[in-house]
């Protein structure tokens, strides 16, 4: 009996952490699609399905950021001939 409660704890616990990495997982993707359609739409700030992202842009850089953190940083490298 013991051995069953201990499998399906284990069982439990990585069902969890999985929904958690699937949760984190979809969110990313939401804030890349959200960039993207900022970026295609020439607009600074967007806010789509509770996603706020906001894009920078300079000769050399595209750095996307949502409220909190950087989500993406591009940098555009040239070679000199």
């Amino acid at each position: 009996m013991v051995l069953l409660g201990v499998i399906t704890f284990v069982v439990l616990r990585e069902i969890s952490a999985n929904r958690l990495l699937l949760y984190r997982q979809n969110k990313e993707i939401e804030e890349l699609n959200v960039a993207f359609m900022a970026y295609d739409s020439k607009q600074t700030t967007l806010s789509a399905n509770g996603v706020v992202i906001h894009l920078v842009k300079t000769d050399n850089l595209l750095t996307i950021s949502n409220d909190s953190e950087e989500v993406l940083r591009l940098e555009i490298r040239q070679e000199k001939p």
